[in-house]
């Protein structure tokens, strides 16, 4: 029965996702291969199909997919680094043969490759919550978790990045978290070689996936014991934790010699952290260009659960608070704190993993405990209704300058598109 269920759910929103993008079309806004996400996905065609030559590509390909990557000097460049890319490739193999099986266009852009980014995205953010059940049923009960991963999937913007934006790297990297949070403990007590290494691939991914998610590495140390005597004793374990991340790392590594001549490379030229001594921490947090709680309120309650989790557990409440004010302080510092086109401020998207604990203490403490629990469940309704018709009701670029309070009053009570 569970079984069936959870195929159920995952079958319902790959459904959900192909039927929003049935009527999108290519090469336009709403494509899944389009701008950044197609900087992400370029490496697929250009390693499967066109060996990194430009000769074979479709004229202007670059142009008609919206300046993900550019075609120079004979040479397909792109800025993102190959991570989501590996992940999607499974599927588009898939999507290749049965192309060439039914006498598809094979180019790598036609519709079918499209649809395969939607399907990847969906069972990858389905798996992520399959891990970050098993990590949270470890200090949460069964019916906890699921109230708590069921609120932060359709309350928060990782259902956008699912369902809608499916070929950006955030729910990729969610699944990469969720993972790392799961195998940690497995990798630190275990020390079985099969353990070590998934965990050492975990961390090569998340470093190419998506360059800064390097920030979420120090959070091994907020759920796992360690010293320095764990280095000396399980030197072998450290060992090949460092030559699996440097296999996943060496094909970007190679794709930068092949792009710019040089084995490391900075590909975002201006685009930097260069507001580091002027970061926009409460506009992050709180503004109608992409404030994360402006437009993903239930987040709200995660800071409540702090309180409650330090009761519990001291040290994992105050390292996680002090964590989310050294990401925020980051995210803030970056040259667009509004983040372009995003929702929610997308950067914290694959970061809900770690605050998915408060929450659930929250969840535990007001939902299933609290005198008052009525009035919290509909303050958690409405907000996760409101989400959901934020989502639903606005069809373009949440982009930066467009936005203030009385446009997002009107979108509220807009109808959907």
């Amino acid at each position: 029965m569970k079984i069936s269920f959870l195929t159920f759910i995952l079958g319902f929103f790959i459904f959900l996702s192909l039927n929003r993008h049935s009527k999108s079309g290519i090469q336009n806004y709403h494509s899944e291969i389009w701008a950044d996400k197609a900087g992400y996905y370029i490496y697929l065609p250009a390693f499967f199909i066109y060996n990194f030559q430009v000769d074979g590509l479709p004229a202007e390909i670059d142009k008609k997919t919206g300046n993900g990557f550019i075609v120079r000097d004979g040479k397909i460049i792109t800025k993102y680094t190959y991570g989501v890319a590996l992940l999607q490739a499974p599927f588009f193999i898939i999507c290749h043969v049965l192309s060439k099986l039914c006498n598809l266009q094979d180019d790598g852009f036609s519709l079918i490759y499209h649809k395969s980014i939607n399907i990847a995205a969906v069972i990858y953010s389905f798996f992520s919550f399959i891990f970050l059940f098993n990590f949270l049923i470890r200090y949460l009960k069964k019916k906890v978790v699921i109230i708590t991963l069921a609120c932060l999937y359709i309350g928060t913007n990782i259902f956008y990045y699912s369902v809608f934006e499916t070929g950006m790297s955030h729910i990729y990297s969610l699944f990469l978290f969720a993972s790392y949070l799961y195998l940690g403990p497995f990798a630190n007590e275990q020390k079985k070689p099969i353990y070590v290494f998934l965990f050492g691939l975990i961390i090569g991914l998340i470093i190419v996936v998506r360059p800064i998610n390097i920030l979420f590495l120090p959070v091994y140390f907020i759920f796992n014991t360690f010293s320095i005597t764990d280095i000396k004793n399980n030197l072998k374990s450290y060992i090949l934790i460092f030559i699996t991340v440097f296999i996943v790392l060496m094909p970007q590594l190679l794709y930068w010699k092949y792009a710019s001549g040089s084995y490391f490379q900075y590909s975002y030229g201006e685009e930097r952290f260069s507001n580091l001594l002027h970061p926009e921490v409460l506009k992050l947090l709180f503004s109608t260009n992409n404030g994360l709680f402006i437009y993903c309120p239930l987040l709200i309650f995660f800071l409540t659960g702090l309180f409650i989790l330090y009761k519990h557990v001291p040290r994992f409440s105050i390292c996680i608070a002090v964590y989310f004010i050294f990401i925020s302080f980051v995210f803030s510092s970056w040259h667009d704190w509004t983040y372009g086109c995003s929702y929610g401020c997308r950067p914290f998207v694959e970061y809900i993993s770690i605050f998915a604990l408060p929450f659930g203490f929250f969840i535990e403490k007001f939902i299933l405990k609290n005198s008052l629990k009525l009035l919290w469940l509909t303050l958690i309704i409405v907000f996760i209704v409101y989400n959901q018709k934020l989502i639903f009701s606005y069809d373009g670029c949440w982009a930066a300058g467009i936005w203030d309070w009385s446009e997002l009053l009107n979108l509220i009570v807009s109808e959907t598109k």
